[in-house]
């Protein structure tokens, strides 16, 4: 049997200790040379649904734009600012918590030759906030006043409230700093990260090379990345990337579906590896329209589903249960730890019969065809047929999930993939106030949006604390989405990739800067 690699997110915090030697010179050591360097990383996904990462939306367009870009601010392992991977070299903060300057470091060159400069940086966290782009990171970044460029390599950021969460924030997978001269970045993909863009058929493959004038160098001074290119294949089928896996067609699957942890770790030629996450699954129900605006309803789903069976049924138990908010206890003392969610089938009953359901109702639900969603819906639709609710399942590819139509913003009931954040904060921003960009449960409640104002400035953790439990005791009763349970993050790889190293924050974000090939 294969072991299976476990790496807790507590023994990740250390990890910015290897990159001490970022900043040095030296000529590569030959060891190295001979040892890591060459061969060309083969990856498999689903195809991506934008590569502006302003829009980005799914799992591959997330990971797409981390090949070919880097971030002012790089959230690492254990979820914390690293500067040692930051294209800011340092930052500093004023007393009143309103000014941040951050410096950033010379001679980092863009893919088209072009050195980094403050105006990049500008131009990169405008777009973001600008409301006529209309992307959802307007509500992440609503609290800068306004940015400044006192000269090349500094960027002062103007708040006009403090943020404690501000440098995670400036990390958030919708900005990797792009070149300030781009006109379209769906089409061009200028950044200064690790990988440069070399071809591009959508729904077949993408290929990136290496990036020769990369800035990074690893602990002994020899420059990064290792490997040669990236080759990133699409399929539409988990199982198919999985089997591209098994018969070496791949050396690198991200969320390895959980049905084929087993397989995969019994493959002498395979590692699996996974790490607790907030990563989690969430089923909306769209609380503006009937049957879901009446909140006896909601609270009758609630009642109707046994989340550890979903857990184990749906995801092989690899994870922990959740209690229908998007806090999970990654979030330590943010996280409300109380008892799981009993399964009360009468109670469910009771209150469907309370809202005028006596007789049960029918409800679709829109699933995509990724794992581990279509197990999730098939679960649900048998729990809640024990209550008297008809599912009928509507399955569609991620990439018609996320769209052009939006179709994951526009059901009345679905299951949408939420990827860890490094605060929660984002999360309230995004998708659970009345105006957030991704509410797709189009859910409204002022003491809410009051609450989440309150935390967003909160700089005392204590305090900030109480607001958050607040907000998910007011969720948990009367909220409008299902959260069974938060995943480990699973990865599969060839046996013959080293240095991958598993990450809290998002499957998306392991630092493929620094894999190689073992010889």
């Amino acid at each position: 049997m294969k072991r299976t690699i476990i790496l807790m997110v507590v023994l990740l915090l250390s990890i910015g200790l290897i990159w001490a030697g970022a900043g040095k010179e030296e000529p590569a050591a030959e060891t190295a040379k001979e040892g890591k360097y060459g061969g060309i990383l083969r990856k498999v996904f689903f195809a991506p649904t934008s590569l502006d990462p302003a829009f980005t939306a799914s799992i591959t367009d997330d990971e797409i734009a981390r090949f070919w870009g880097d971030f002012l601010v790089y959230v690492d392992e254990g979820l914390r600012p690293d500067q040692s991977r930051s294209l800011a070299e340092k930052w500093e903060v004023s007393a009143d918590g309103l000014t941040w300057t951050f410096t950033l470091r010379k001679g980092v060159k863009f893919h088209n030759g072009e050195e980094l400069s403050s105006k990049d940086v500008k131009f990169t966290f405008d777009r973001l906030r600008d409301p006529e782009l209309g992307a959802a990171t307007v509500a992440i970044y609503a609290g800068i006043e306004g940015i400044e460029t006192p000269d090349n390599y500094t960027v002062v950021f103007k708040l006009n409230q403090p943020n404690p969460d501000l440098l995670t924030n400036l990390g958030d997978y919708h900005a990797p700093i792009l070149w300030s001269g781009i006109k379209d970045p769906q089409t061009e993909q200028i950044g200064t990260g690790a990988f440069i863009v070399d071809t591009y058929l959508p729904e077949d493959r993408m290929t990136f090379k290496r990036n020769p004038n990369y800035w990074r160098k690893d602990a002994e001074g020899n420059q990064l990345p290792y490997v040669d290119g990236i080759e990133y294949l699409f399929l539409a089928e988990a199982s198919a990337q999985v089997e591209a896996l098994r018969g070496g067609q791949v050396d690198y699957l991200i969320y390895l579906p959980s049905e084929y942890v087993k397989t995969v770790e019994e493959d002498p030629n395979l590692d699996v590896y996974q790490i607790p996450s907030n990563t989690h699954y969430v089923v909306h129900m769209r609380s503006d329209r009937k049957p879901f605006s009446d909140v006896r309803v909601r609270q009758a789903f609630r009642a109707a589903i046994d989340r550890q069976a979903i857990l184990d049924g749906a995801f092989e138990g690899l994870g922990v249960t959740g209690r229908d908010t998007p806090f999970g206890p990654a979030y330590a003392d943010f996280y409300l730890d109380i008892p799981e969610l009993p399964r009360d089938l009468a109670k469910a009953k009771r209150l469907l019969s309370e809202a005028g359901y006596a007789s049960g109702l029918t409800i679709t639900l829109t699933a995509q065809q990724a794992s581990p969603v279509p197990a999730m819906a098939t679960i649900l639709k048998e729990q809640l047929a024990d209550a008297g609710v008809t599912v009928e399942i509507q399955l569609v590819p991620p990439d018609v999930y996320y769209g052009a139509d939006n179709l994951w913003l526009e059901a009345d009931f679905s299951i949408t993939d939420w990827g860890a954040r490094a605060a929660p904060q984002n999360y309230l921003d995004l998708a659970y106030t009345c105006s957030a960009k991704w509410n797709e449960s189009h859910w409204c409640d002022l003491g809410i949006d009051e609450l989440a104002a309150q935390a967003a400035v909160e700089a005392d953790r204590a305090k900030r604390a109480e607001i958050y439990k607040e907000i998910q005791r007011i969720m948990i009763d009367s909220g409008p989405i299902l959260v069974p349970f938060f995943s480990n993050s699973l990865w599969g790889a060839s046996k013959k990739l080293k240095g991958i190293v598993p990450t809290g924050y998002l499957g998306t974000a392991v630092d493929l800067a620094v894999v190689y090939f073992e010889n």
